[in-house]
C-alpha cells in the first residue's frame, strides 16, 4: 500500500481526487488537507506555515503528494496578489521543500493561463507568457516544483468543473446563475476559447499517473498537459445549459469582444501529447452530458 496525501481536499478537485483514491483502499492509504473548509474526514492545514507543512509531511511520510490547493480564480488574484502569492508560490516552495526531505514525489496542478493564448495548440515545450498575475502566480509555483527537485512534475489543466457544493465553486457553473436570474440583461463572453475539463475525469488521471510513478516505477517528472475536447466560449457553454434544462436565454447577451479588466488567453488549448505518448490517458466527459449531471440539483424541474 501507497501513501498520498492531497492538498486543497474541500475545494472542487480536491473532492474529486481524494474520492477516486479513497475509491481503491487496498492501494492507497489516503491523507486530505484542508484549511477554511476542513472537516472531520479531512486535516486542517495551514499550508502558509511553513513549520506545519513540514510537521504534517514528516509524520505521514507519503509517498505521493497531490498539490490542488490554490487561489485559482483570476480577479482574486489581481486585488489580493500578496496572499495569492503565499499560497500560489510560497506554500508551494515549503510543501516541495518538505517533499524532497520526506523522499516523496510531488505532483503540482497547474493552469492554461502560464500561456498567452495567441498560438494553441500549445505542446509542453510551448514557453509560456502569462496574461495575469494568476497565471504569473502558477508558472512561479511551477519554476519552484522544477528548481527544488527534477524528478517532480506539474500538470496543467484548463478550466474545470464538476460535482460543486454550490454554483460559484466553478468559474463554468456559476454561468447558471445568470440563465436563472432572468430578469436582468446579462453579457456573456463569446470571445475567449475554453476547454471546460470534468473534475471527475482530471481525478482518474491523476490517479493513473500516481500509479504509473508508485507502482509501475515508471519515470514521471517535468511538465504535462491535459484538457477536455470541447472547444467553447462562456456564451456557448451557456447556450448548452440553457438548451439542456429547457430555459430561456433571451434577457443572455454574447459579447464577442476581448473587454478590459483581468486579461485572459484567447485561445490556450493544451495538447495532452505527451501524456498520450506514455500510454497514459483517460475518457474524457462531453460537456453536455458532464454539465447535465452536475446542474441537475440546482434546476427545478
Amino acid at each position: 500500500m501507497k501513501r498520498v496525501l492531497i492538498t486543497g481536499a474541500s475545494g472542487l478537485l480536491g473532492r474529486a481526487v481524494i474520492k477516486k483514491f479513497q475509491s481503491e483502499p487496498e492501494k492507497w492509504n489516503v491523507y486530505g488537507t484542508a484549511f477554511k473548509r476542513a472537516t472531520q474526514s479531512l486535516h486542517k492545514l495551514d499550508l502558509t506555515d511553513e513549520k506545519e507543512v513540514f510537521k504534517t509531511v514528516s509524520k505521514f511520510k507519503p509517498d505521493v503528494i497531490i498539490h490542488c490547493a490554490a487561489e485559482r480564480r483570476p480577479d482574486i488574484v489581481e486585488n489580493n496578489e500578496e496572499a495569492s502569492y503565499k499560497l500560489n508560490v510560497e506554500a508551494t516552495i515549503a510543501l516541495c521543500k518538505a517533499a524532497v526531505e520526506s523522499s516523496s514525489w510531488l505532483l503540482y496542478i497547474s493552469t492554461d493561463y502560464v500561456f498567452d493564448g495567441t498560438s494553441p495548440p500549445y505542446n509542453v515545450t510551448d514557453a509560456p507568457n502569462p496574461l495575469n498575475k494568476y497565471g504569473l502566480s502558477k508558472l512561479q509555483g511551477e519554476k519552484a516544483v522544477q528548481n527544488i527537485s527534477s524528478d517532480f512534475a506539474i500538470l496543467r489543466v484548463p478550466i474545470l468543473y464538476g460535482q460543486v457544493e454550490f454554483l460559484e465553486e466553478s468559474a463554468v457553473t456559476i454561468l447558471l446563475k445568470s440563465i436563472l436570474n432572468s430578469g436582468v440583461t446579462s453579457h456573456s463572453s463569446h470571445y475567449e476559447r475554453r476547454y471546460p475539463t470534468h473534475c471527475d475525469d482530471l481525478a482518474s488521471l491523476i490517479m493513473l499517473i500516481s500509479e504509473k510513478k508508485c507502482f509501475q516505477q515508471e519515470k514521471i517528472s517535468g511538465v504535462f498537459h491535459w484538457s477536455g475536447n470541447d472547444n467553447m466560449t462562456k456564451y456557448d457553454m451557456m447556450t448548452a445549459m440553457a438548451d439542456i434544462f429547457g430555459l430561456d436565454m433571451s434577457h443572455i447577451v454574447a459579447d464577442d469582444k476581448n473587454n478590459p479588466g483581468t486579461k485572459r488567453p484567447y485561445n490556450a488549448h493544451l495538447s495532452s501529447e505527451r501524456l498520450e505518448n506514455l500510454g497514459i490517458n483517460v475518457d474524457k466527459t462531453p460537456f453536455r452530458n458532464g454539465i447535465k449531471d452536475v446542474l441537475c440539483p440546482f434546476v427545478s424541474s
